[in-house]
C-alpha cells in the first residue's frame, strides 16, 4: 500500500533554500511530490540548514525524489512567471503552492525605521507572495484540476508583537491577501490558506538564539515551552496540501505552541 499522500502531485516552494521553505519541500517530496525549489540562492543558511550542508533539491534527488532548483527573486514579477514556466517545462503539470520567500531587517520604532528597510520588506514579504499567488492562480485556474495556495506568513500577523512594523505590516498584508484571494478561487477548487509560525529556528531568529535573554524570553512567550521547529510548520504546510484540507481555505492557521492565545 502507497502511503505517500502527495505521489503525482507537483509543488512550487519560494525560499525553498533554508529554513521553512527547505523543510517544507522536503517533506513534500517525502510525501511524492515533485518539488521546484526557487529561491535567490541554491545553498542552505547555517542556520535552519536540515541538518547538511546540501542543497535542498540534491538531497531530495539522493534520497529518490524529484526535484529541481530555479533561481528566483520573488520582488521581480519576471522571475516569478519564470519559475512557473520552469516548473510546467520539468513535469507539466502543478498542484501545490507555497509561497514562503521573506525576510525580516531588523526591528524599529516606526519612528526610527529606515525608509530603505521598510521597503525592502514589503517588496520581499508582500509584494513577493502577491507575484506568487498571482502566477498561480493564473496557472491553476488554466489547469482547471484545482490546486492549493500556501502562504507563509506569522503570528506577527495576527497580534502585536516585538518584530517591527514594516515585518508585522507585510505579513498581516499576506493574512489579507490569502482571506480575499480564497473566496475568488473557491469556484475553481483551489483553496489558499495562510500558515502563521511562532518563532522558529532559522535563520530569521538567529540573533534570538543566540542572545540567552533573548531566547528566554522568547520561550516563554509559548505556553509549550519551545521554539519551534521547520518541520513543524512543514507539517502544517503538508496538511493543507492534503485531501484532509480539501474543504479548509481563507484561513490563518497559528503554528505557534500557543503563542496566540495568551
Amino acid at each position: 500500500m502507497n502511503d505517500r499522500r502527495l505521489d503525482g502531485k507537483v509543488a512550487l516552494v519560494t525560499g525553498a533554500a533554508s529554513g521553512n521553505g527547505r523543510a517544507i519541500a522536503l517533506r513534500y517530496a517525502r510525501e511524492g511530490a515533485a518539488v521546484v525549489c526557487a529561491d535567490i540562492r541554491e545553498d542552505p543558511d547555517s542556520v535552519g540548514g536540515g541538518g547538511s550542508d546540501a542543497r535542498t533539491h540534491d538531497l531530495i534527488e539522493r534520497s529518490g525524489g524529484r526535484a529541481a532548483y530555479v533561481r528566483c527573486d520573488v520582488t521581480d514579477g519576471g522571475a516569478v512567471a519564470g519559475a512557473f514556466e520552469r516548473v510546467f517545462e520539468l513535469y507539466g503539470r502543478l498542484d501545490v503552492v507555497v509561497a514562503n520567500a521573506g525576510v525580516n531587517l531588523g526591528v524599529y520604532d516606526l519612528t526610527d525605521e529606515p525608509f530603505e528597510v521598510y521597503e525592502r520588506t514589503v517588496a520581499i514579504n508582500q509584494t513577493g507572495v502577491w507575484w506568487t499567488c498571482r502566477e498561480a492562480a493564473r496557472r491553476l485556474i488554466d489547469q482547471a484540476e484545482g490546486g492549493r495556495i500556501v502562504v507563509i506568513a506569522s503570528v506577527a500577523s495576527l497580534v502585536g508583537s516585538p518584530s517591527g512594523i514594516a515585518y508585522n505590516a507585510s505579513k498581516g498584508a499576506v493574512v489579507q491577501l490569502a482571506r480575499t484571494l480564497a473566496p475568488q478561487l473557491a469556484a475553481h477548487g483551489i483553496t489558499v490558506n495562510a500558515i502563521c509560525p511562532g518563532y522558529v529556528r532559522t535563520a530569521m531568529t538567529r540573533e534570538t538564539q543566540g542572545t540567552p535573554e533573548l531566547l528566554d524570553r522568547a520561550v516563554a512567550s509559548h505556553p509549550l515551552g519551545r521554539l519551534g521547529e521547520p518541520e513543524d510548520i512543514a507539517g502544517a504546510a503538508f496538511f493543507l496540501a492534503s485531501d484532509d484540507a480539501s474543504f479548509v481555505t481563507g484561513i490563518a492557521l497559528p503554528v505557534d505552541g500557543g503563542y496566540t492565545c495568551v
